[in-house]
């Protein structure tokens, strides 16, 4: 494609997306907060990170080569 047209492209692109930004947001909302939706995807709960007992190896290093 011509760079002219790449560029227009582009520029469409972004005015669609600024004009019809609060509307796909809405109905992104809307299905994640519905019953199906929670019902068929399992949400797995959040991990806590495991506190790490040891030095890393790399960093126990005095010194690298």
């Amino acid at each position: 494609m011509e760079p002219i047209t790449l560029c227009g492209l582009v520029s469409v692109m972004f005015g669609l997306w600024v004009e019809f930004e609060p509307a796909v947001k809405a109905v992104v909302k809307a299905i994640c907060r519905s019953t199906f939706f929670t019902e068929v995807i399992p949400h797995s709960p959040v991990q806590k990170p495991v506190n790490v007992n040891r030095m890393p190896i790399c960093l126990a290093k005095t010194s690298h080569y």
